[in-house]
């Protein structure tokens, strides 16, 4: 094949022409699936695994804009989160709009597979003012600061005959590829098709954690993949690039199955740590608060790391007064601090906060 970055690419439709056997990769692939199984052991282990479902999803949505240049941090869109659409800022709008698409594609996963219909679905939900439906003009990646033209994806009329190529590789089981293959050149199939005006990149790391868990190498969207593309972004861009001009499909490869494992390690060391703070939690809480201690209560300050007293009641279904009672004695206590933020009165778990952030 061709490449000229200022012309659409013709890209060959998948599986690749070059030989990929799993035997070329066989070490990492057996690392990776070591870290996977231990990460998935873990994340199951929860008394309530959907506890960490969204703190650690919203630590990855905050990552993957950090890529695309929209700038927040975990704090702020945690304090955002609670302040009604119209009083948040854009770049946490954008997070947001992530974690409800992460979450609205897991969802749905057990009803889709990993397909053209999901990838709309998580799409609408990124960016929910764009047309709802795959591009019908031509875009191309340039360089912001040169303006130089550094890839021009295909046609816009080749997009329906490519998804549909990509959405068969993807649920294919007999065409001999290992599951951790299949997802890294599935990524790089779906950004090179780009086959969407805006939101491609988010899009196709959402995609990419999804079929982890198609594959069974995952239960939740808790891979923290963003993380290890942004410590890595110039050599990701370099290694994508490289597959389409050269066809060097075996370094980019060895670097996501890398970064898979990399990032389980990390999110299983975090998972251990949100664990032991969540038993120690529960036990100070059972111990020097035992008049106000539930498990409800516990949990509910781990799956709001910031959280209202309005929030705390509409969780446990309390009124305002008791729910403002309780996060005082808590603060009191030192389990919680206390910050205002405008008319917004919020107690933070400050050290759920240093885990979620690494």
């Amino acid at each position: 094949m061709s490449f000229e970055p200022s012309i659409p690419f013709d890209l060959p439709l998948l599986p690749p022409s070059i030989s990929i056997r799993n035997e070329h990769f066989v070490n990492v692939l057996l690392k990776t699936r070591t870290e996977l199984g231990e990460l998935n052991g873990y994340s199951t282990s929860l008394p309530n695994p959907l506890l960490l479902l969204s703190p650690a999803v919203l630590r990855e949505s905050v990552a993957s804009s950090n890529i695309e240049n929209i700038n927040t941090t975990m704090e702020q869109v945690l304090q955002m989160q609670i302040f009604p659409e119209a009083e948040r800022k854009q770049p946490d709008k954008e997070v947001l709009n992530y974690r409800n698409a992460i979450i609205w594609g897991f969802e749905n996963l057990k009803k889709l597979p990993v397909s053209s219909r999901l990838m709309l679905g998580i799409h609408k939900r990124l960016v929910p003012d764009q047309a709802e439906d795959f591009r019908r003009t031509q875009n191309r990646i340039s360089n912001s600061a040169t303006g130089e033209v550094l890839y021009t994806p295909p046609e816009p009329q080749n997009v329906s005959k490519l998804l549909s190529n990509l959405e068969i590789f993807l649920n294919n089981e007999d065409d001999g590829f290992d599951p951790l293959l299949k997802c890294a050149m599935a990524h790089y199939q779906f950004e090179a098709i780009h086959p969407f005006t805006d939101g491609n990149g988010r899009t196709g790391r959402i995609l990419m954690v999804l079929q982890l868990i198609q594959s069974n190498l995952l239960s939740l969207p808790i891979l923290y993949i963003s993380g290890y593309i942004n410590k890595n972004r110039s050599e990701y861009y370099k290694l994508l690039k490289n597959v389409s001009a050269k066809e060097e499909w075996t370094p980019f490869i060895e670097f996501l199955l890398n970064g898979y494992f990399i990032q389980a390690q990390e999110t299983k060391m975090a998972l251990v740590k949100l664990m032991t703070l969540l038993s120690e939690t529960k036990d100070i809480v059972k111990t020097k608060h035992r008049k106000i201690y539930t498990a409800d209560l516990v949990e509910a300050l781990f799956a709001y790391p910031i959280i209202t007293p309005v929030g705390l009641g509409k969780q446990l279904d309390i009124n305002y007064r008791t729910a403002s009672r309780y996060l005082a004695e808590l603060k009191k206590g030192k389990i919680l601090q206390e910050s205002y933020v405008g008319k917004y009165h919020l107690f933070i778990n400050k050290r759920l906060l240093q885990i979620l952030k690494g």
